[in-house]
């Protein structure tokens, strides 16, 4: 059954459709606020992809729906508040209502042409459908534009609202789902009754996931609730929110944006919000923030910050400690390079240097582990070590003296180290593109190099059996005439204690599933020596053939400008965060 309908207006409506919406993210959230204040559970949000055809938003909730004529006299009475009208707090989960102006239902006409409204209630389904262009045609004078409203029977069970956005705004990005995603974590993270969607996909679940913290704040009888998580790793919506009666005031901020001790990404590992419902006198009119001079919010700041600090300094000196674990078979290995009597204070200078790639990927921690050791055996940086022993129990001003000065010759030698690698990276280079390169060129030049394959392989090592294993099983079959064929191989054990086969082609050699074959060939013959020990191999030339899309899990290709750029991507890194130091 269809029947007309039209808009009730309030005498503010002028005023209040004068706001505009920043983005059409924050004008879709209307429809969420909307939905949470009808106590909806959940709420699905569908967005539409780039060359979807006939592409549509919908947002669709299981709140209490509504009635036809509560679509009439109450959804239909622009900029008559729901506070006025029904009190702070919604019916049934006594949530504190967040749409107060009664005009979150234009948002969606923001974004598109046709804002179509499907709501079911007591076994009724309810449809209004709002054309922006029609309201138009009227001079946007509500009351006189006829709706057409229809009703039909549904489920008694069903209940919600499911509003669907047509003809989407040519003249803007369709909504972003990250972006969209991030705003209403900011207010509806920490909402346990309350479950959102964007395509098919929860929102917060693993964002939020790690140790969460709660601290009562009280000055001067006026009460304010620290909530923060400290999360596994960095988030895009990072930071601390205030939240005033149930809205969130301004955006997130980094309470610990100034203190240069804790890492950038530990700093952005922290999502919470201050809940201070006494600060609403200190709101802006605009609800944009919270006025700069309020004193109360400069004590609960203060305290929040120690509060945040603390907790923070804890999770950052446990991370290391888990990190030192972690890397410390490496790190042992790196530091036997040393002489014995070097090696504890090799192990501090590189723990002090770890703090500060606080939060890299493993790849680049094993770059730094292995470039600060190898810069490690430079004599003069054990001129200030021996400075620092000799001082360290006596003059105190000397001790510090020496301390600053070995802190500035670390970070020096250690660039230093990667600048001269880099250098090495071009003559490599070089000797890659020259014709008259051979097996044995390539062998000579990476065998005491072997970092340029990647961290994982910046520490082998190959003992007499080794050698002596390979040369026997070559002298086998590489004989008289066939010595010509005799390739060019290199055994080693990795860090890990596996046996790692490395074959070295020529630079114009192109790696292919022969050359596979033949490897393998290698690692069943290496068995009468090491029985059923596993081998890796890595196969090295210049180029690897298109055809071969997956290998086995323990084969690796490489080529050698791939080795050289990878590596020298890592140099590039290291120095630039050296940088900023």
């Amino acid at each position: 059954m269809s029947k007309q309908a039209f808009f009730k207006v309030d005498t503010k409506l002028a005023e209040l459709l004068g706001e505009t919406y920043r983005s059409t993210e924050d004008a879709i959230k209307e429809l969420i606020d909307n939905a949470y204040d009808a106590d909806s559970e959940k709420v699905e949000i569908f967005l539409p992809k780039e060359l979807t055809p006939d592409p549509k938003i919908i947002v669709a909730d299981n709140g209490s729906g509504m009635k036809e004529n509560e679509v009439r006299s109450e959804y239909l009475n622009v900029a008559n508040s729901r506070t006025s009208r029904k009190g702070d707090t919604t019916f049934k989960k006594k949530r504190k209502v967040k749409g107060r102006k009664g005009i979150g239902k234009f948002s969606g006409l923001m974004v598109a042409e046709i804002m179509q409204i499907e709501t079911f209630s007591n076994g009724v389904k309810t449809t209004l459908k709002i054309n922006k262009s029609e309201l138009a045609k009227g001079n946007y004078d509500l009351e006189k534009v006829p709706l057409f409203i229809e009703t039909e029977s549904c489920d008694k069970e069903k209940h919600g609202t499911i509003i669907t956005l047509f003809g989407l705004n040519q003249n803007l990005d369709f909504p972003n789902p990250t972006r969209l995603g991030e705003i209403l974590m900011w207010d509806y993270g920490r909402e346990h009754d309350f479950e959102l969607f964007i395509n098919n996909e929860k929102l917060g679940v693993e964002d939020l996931a790690g140790k969460t913290y709660e601290k009562k704040i009280i000055h001067e009888g006026k009460e304010a609730v620290l909530k923060y998580t400290i999360t596994p790793k960095p988030i895009k919506q990072a930071g601390i929110v205030t939240r005033v009666n149930n809205k969130i005031i301004g955006r997130p901020q980094n309470l610990l944006n100034d203190d240069d001790l804790i890492p950038k990404k530990l700093k952005n590992r922290i999502y919470g919000e201050i809940i201070c419902d006494d600060l609403e006198d200190d709101v802006t009119a605009d609800h944009g923030a919270i006025i700069e001079n309020s004193k109360l919010y400069k004590t609960i700041l203060d305290d929040a910050t120690k509060n945040v600090k603390k907790s923070v300094d804890e999770v950052f000196a446990t991370d290391m400690k888990m990190a030192r674990a972690r890397y410390q078979r490496k790190i042992n290995k790196e530091l036997s390079k040393l002489p014995e009597f070097k090696q504890p204070f090799a192990k501090k200078a590189l723990y002090k240097t770890l703090e500060k790639f606080y939060g890299e990927t493993e790849d680049r921690i094993n770059t730094v582990i292995s470039v600060m050791v190898s810069a490690m055996e430079k004599d003069h940086y054990w001129d200030i070590v021996s400075n620092i022993k000799e001082t360290e129990n006596h003059d105190i001003e000397k001790f510090a003296g020496a301390l600053s000065e070995f802190g500035l010759l670390e970070m020096s030698i250690v660039t230093s180290q990667a600048i001269n690698r880099l250098k090495y990276l071009d003559e490599l280079s070089i000797l890659i593109h020259d014709p008259k390169t051979l097996e044995k060129h390539i062998h000579e030049a990476l065998e005491k190099s072997t970092w340029i394959l990647g961290d994982d392989y910046s520490v082998l090592f190959s003992d007499t059996n080794l050698k002596t294993a390979i040369k026997n099983m070559l002298d086998k079959k590489y004989k008289g005439k066939n010595s010509k064929k005799r390739p060019d191989l290199f055994l080693s054990r990795t860090v890990s204690r596996r046996l790692l086969l490395i074959e070295f082609k020529r630079p114009n050699f192109t790696l292919t599933r022969d050359t596979e074959a033949q490897a393998v060939k290698y690692k069943d013959e290496l068995a009468e020596y090491f029985g059923n020990q596993p081998i890796d191999i890595i196969l090295m030339g210049g180029k690897i053939d298109k055809t071969i899309k997956s290998v086995q899990s323990d084969i690796i290709y490489m080529s050698y400008l791939d080795c050289i750029s990878s590596a020298r991507n890592r140099l590039e890194w290291m120095l630039e965060e050296l940088k900023k130091e």
